[in-house]
């Protein structure tokens, strides 16, 4: 039996008698989601009446632990029996966390209070309980980025309808993206001047902390955070992890208040991670780039193509579905579950080589994104992707 408490950012969970491998993975269903929403937490457990500690249960939370170290501030163990202390210590060893093992509560909650002085600060993926925390602060600018490919008045009707209390809508279409010629993909990158002089109207400076989110598992949002931290070198941006979806669920306010923000001026930097569609070809059969398609299989594979006239991919590309990198409950998956996942991708290659596209630039930005949170960084975009490629007859494609 085991059982779960929530005290602020502290998960206190008591095992009584035989703990079980079907009782650890409920208890990780739902610390899980408390991280997802919450950000890093403190784990308290408390293992003094646990009767059984099965040797696959301590496997399982080896890994578990391992695999969120990054999301822990601190986990306590209380336990009294040696083998269990000596699993709760191996657990510190394989996990990279900050482990310790204690024999009483007082002391283990006298350490679960200290403060380690740590600012989480916004970094890349930001929790809606760090965002609510920030959402009066001036110096951040909130930007509502759903959208929808084939309906492309639903993220705006949704922003009019709410919205997160001072956040500005971005239209992937119109801000995000350059009016489309037939020939240049469905998504171009807009006018450089024009897209930086956006960003002034919008209230954006370079001393600006810009939060992206969408309702789309963070897809949307991405193609701002790449176009705003390697199309004009502004690093401060960051996505909301599970998005519109997390924020409603924990009962954070809304509204329909427009704001009016207060035009100012971003000098953009001269970067840039893009490769265009001659770049592309003229590599084909070199291996000087590897391909990473964020499509769907069936896309990639030029089957059930309902978005872009003609089926396939580039070819020697691999694929990489974007949405892998989510967990079931449309959060961003632990870093080192992203990068075991990028290996297969990146085998014989280095990331300066990685080139990602999808159907129009949108969803390639989210396996960057997803790259850069597994710690792998200096790939680059294929804004034109598909639906550019395909456009000219003369370019070959792959089934």
């Amino acid at each position: 039996m085991i059982t779960i408490q929530h005290e602020g950012r502290r998960i206190t969970a008591g095992i009584y008698g035989e703990f079980t491998l079907s009782d650890y993975r409920k208890f990780e269903a739902e610390v899980l989601e408390t991280l997802r929403l919450e950000g890093p937490v403190d784990l308290l457990m408390d293992l003094r009446d646990m009767l059984g500690y099965t040797l696959d249960v301590a496997w399982e939370d080896i890994q578990f632990i391992r695999a969120h170290a990054h999301d822990f501030r601190r986990v306590a163990v209380i336990a009294r029996d040696q083998l269990t202390v000596w699993l709760g210590w191996l657990t510190r060893l394989l996990s990279d966390a900050d482990v310790r093992v204690f024999e009483d509560d007082a002391s283990a909650l006298e350490w679960l209070a200290e403060d380690t002085g740590a600012d989480a600060g916004l970094g890349t993926l930001i929790t809606v309980a760090a965002l609510a925390k920030r959402l009066d602060d001036p110096s951040v600018v909130v930007f509502d980025c759903r959208h929808d490919l084939v309906n492309k008045t639903i993220g705006s009707d949704a922003y009019a309808k709410s919205h997160i209390p001072g956040a500005r809508f971005a239209h992937v279409d119109r801000d995000l993206a350059a009016p489309l010629t037939g020939t240049n993909g469905r998504h171009p990158l807009p006018d450089r001047d024009t897209f930086v002089a956006w960003l002034g109207r919008m209230g954006v400076s370079n001393r600006t902390q810009v939060v992206a989110y969408d309702s789309g598992g963070g897809m949307y949002a991405a193609r701002l955070w790449w176009m705003l931290k390697h199309w004009t070198g502004h690093q401060k941006v960051a996505v909301l992890d599970g998005g519109w979806d997390a924020w409603v669920k924990t009962g954070h306010p809304v509204t329909t208040e427009v704001p009016k923000p207060i035009p100012t001026t971003f000098q953009p930097k001269t970067i840039s991670s893009a490769v265009d569609a001659a770049a592309i070809l003229a590599q084909i059969g070199t291996g000087r780039f590897r391909i990473v398609d964020a499509r769907a299989a069936d896309r990639f594979r030029g089957e059930n193509e309902t978005i872009d006239p003609v089926g396939g991919h580039i070819p020697g590309a691999v694929n990489h579905f974007f949405r892998n990198n989510l967990d079931p409950m449309g959060f961003f998956k632990p870093a080192a579950e992203l990068r075991a996942a990028f290996e297969p991708v990146l085998a014989g290659v280095r990331p300066e080589q990685i080139v990602h596209s999808c159907g129009s630039g949108i969803s390639a930005a989210h396996n960057i994104f997803a790259m850069e949170l597994a710690g792998i960084e200096g790939t680059k975009l294929y804004p034109g992707s598909w639906s550019e490629w395909c456009a000219d007859p003369s370019r070959p494609i792959e089934k």
